[in-house]
């Protein structure tokens, strides 16, 4: 199957067949039938590498995966449990809802702790010691990793009449995060954090429950959050990773073949997105600009100053994530 990038033509392309594989079609006759869950849309570009490896899986294998998009099954916060438990076969979620079980995990939200993308794509490539370190927490849960997705990095939302330029325009606002460190974050900033799951944005945002959030450019568009809210402010600060997971059991009850299949698939997804993700992202910068509304772009001065807000997280952090987030801490930095 030749490989595209995930920007606006592959989006495009595959919209026919991500319609007729989210209705959950019947496999046919020999075939093996995994069920798979997303809190993400249909289009969004992350489900749309999902469909992609699945259909790599399809060409390679006698599985067929039914995917199910936009949390009709679990919303993104239940699905590890879901998968874990064998409640579902596959499903993806964000790194963030490991964080209760694997403090460490949320070191890729750190503000500004993972460095430069070029540093971050490092120490998350397939092998790497900390990737490593990382996928035998996750697979000790028994939702095992397949991929890695990556999704960008974290920018703030804010409304025309309270918008988020700098560090002290947070201070008083109720601020939706995804996460326990973002929420960290927005408290050292002197806003009040409220985590919500990503579909919940879209009423939280229109009916006041918070006055901005915290989420992936990429979501601004696939959600049409542009609707109701006005200004992006890409302070970059955290990097978000999606994992496309398989229940521990199921997985070994694949064959061998089946097995190499599913994670040469994964491991060619994985690289596609981590190549595109930069056009993605500057798609749903200029998308958003095209609607009337205002991305702000900031410099390395101005990240400084949101850093040097920071260091309670990083305390936080330590103290949360114990001896394993030391361990991620020595590897990031050496």
């Amino acid at each position: 199957m030749k490989r595209k990038t995930l920007s606006k033509a592959l989006m495009t392309s595959v919209g026919a067949c991500v319609l007729a594989t989210t209705m959950g079609m019947s496999a046919s006759a020999g075939e093996r039938t995994l069920r798979f869950t997303t809190q993400l849309p249909a289009k969004n570009f992350a489900t749309l590498n999902a469909i992609e490896f699945t259909q790599c899986v399809a060409d390679k294998t006698e599985i067929n995966i039914e995917v199910y998009d936009s949390a009709q099954l679990y919303r993104d916060k239940e699905v590890p449990q879901a998968v874990s438990s064998g409640a579902i076969d596959m499903g993806m979620t964000t790194t963030a809802r490991f964080s209760g079980t694997i403090p460490a995990i949320e070191i890729l939200y750190v503000p500004f702790a993972m460095g430069s993308r070029k540093d971050i794509v490092g120490n998350l490539a397939p092998g790497a010691e900390l990737r490593v370190l990382l996928d035998d927490e996750l697979i000790k849960t028994g939702a095992r990793p397949i991929y890695w997705m990556d999704y960008g990095t974290a920018v703030f939302l804010s409304k025309a009449d309270n918008p988020i330029r700098k560090p002290a325009d947070v201070k008083g606002m109720k601020i939706r995060v995804f996460g326990k460190t973002p929420g960290d974050f927005v408290t050292a900033l002197g806003g009040a954090p409220t985590l919500m799951s990503g579909s919940e944005q879209f009423l939280a945002y229109q009916r006041g429950t918070v006055d901005g959030g915290m989420t992936a450019i990429g979501s601004v568009t696939s959600r049409k959050l542009y609707e109701v809210m006005d200004v992006v402010t890409r302070s970059e600060h955290a990097k978000i990773e999606f994992l496309m997971l398989i229940n521990d059991k199921v997985w070994h009850s694949l064959d061998e073949n089946e097995q190499m299949a599913m994670t040469d698939c994964g491991l060619a997804s994985e690289a596609n997105l981590r190549s595109s993700i930069a056009a993605v992202e500057a798609d749903a910068a200029a998308d958003t600009i095209a609607l009337g509304k205002e991305v702000i772009e900031m410099t390395d001065v101005d990240r400084a100053e949101w850093k040097a807000v920071a260091q309670p997280v990083v305390d936080a952090y330590l103290d949360n994530a114990g001896e394993l987030g030391e361990k991620v801490l020595a590897i990031i930095n050496q």
